[in-house]
């Protein structure tokens, strides 16, 4: 089984990621940024660990992608 390769973040009000899930590619990435801002609305991002770059970003008014 292979394990998550994209990491979900949520940034705080100063700017600073906080991990919030680990998932294992962007069609969840996507989903769960969707259900997380639904709940807690804020800035997040999806951080590829192999590539390390970020994938998507989540702001409190769009998604961009990369």
């Amino acid at each position: 089984m292979n394990s998550p390769n994209l990491d979900i973040f949520k940034e705080d009000s100063a700017g600073h990621p906080i991990w919030v899930d680990a998932v294992g590619d962007l069609e969840n990435a996507r989903r769960r940024l969707s259900q997380l801002a639904s709940v807690v609305p804020g800035d997040y991002f999806v951080f590829d660990q192999k590539t390390r770059q970020i994938l998507v970003r989540l702001g409190s008014e769009q998604i961009e992608c990369t």
